[in-house]
């Protein structure tokens, strides 16, 4: 009686996670090619709102030149030789920050646009609701030095710094690409 009474419990736990596991896998097959669908649709959207956009055409085979805080993830450029990288970084939160990065053929920075912030609502969400007040001191900067001299936002010390890993990646991510032939 004694062993029966120790076998059932971890045998009905086992069972009731073979059950979870099966309806989670079966919910992930049945919404995975609609969650792919609404982030690329949010990209476009993003990619878009850089000023003077053209049509972007993803780049299918580029060198990323990520950080420690930040990794590029996509490259796109328009028929105006504008690029644009989407970069992932680390603000507060690990990933906090999606980012469309524009740059002109100079290797200037010409806007930045969000995709996804899942920062601290309030403080860390301030680098995309306020550009006033870190975001638009990015534009036309297109090296390290002079975009790690921009203040952070007071209260928002993680997330700026993960906007400047951000622009940095972005920059190395566009001049590697540009020494090696991959853009014009």
């Amino acid at each position: 009686m004694a062993k029966q009474s120790m076998i059932k419990p971890p045998l009905v736990l086992a069972v009731v996670c073979a059950v979870c596991c099966g309806a989670l896998a079966f919910a992930n097959s049945i919404t995975k090619d609609k969650i792919a669908a609404s982030e690329a649709q949010a990209i476009q959207e993003s990619l878009k709102q850089l000023p003077d956009a053209g049509t972007f055409e993803e780049v299918t085979e580029f060198k990323k030149a990520d950080n420690e805080k930040a990794k590029a993830t996509a490259l796109y450029v328009d028929e105006n030789n504008q690029s644009a990288v989407l970069v992932t970084a680390d603000g507060y939160n690990k990933g906090g920050l999606q980012v469309i990065v524009g740059i002109d053929a100079e290797g200037g920075v010409t806007g930045i646009s969000f995709v996804s912030v899942t920062e601290t609502p309030g403080l860390g969400t301030k680098v995309q609701t306020n550009p006033e007040l870190l975001v638009d001191y990015f534009k036309g900067l297109s090296d390290t030095k002079s975009i790690n001299n921009v203040d952070n936002i007071t209260g928002a010390t993680y997330s700026s710094k993960g906007m400047k890993s951000a622009v940095n990646c972005a920059i190395d991510t566009f001049t590697v690409n540009k020494e090696e032939g991959v853009l014009k």
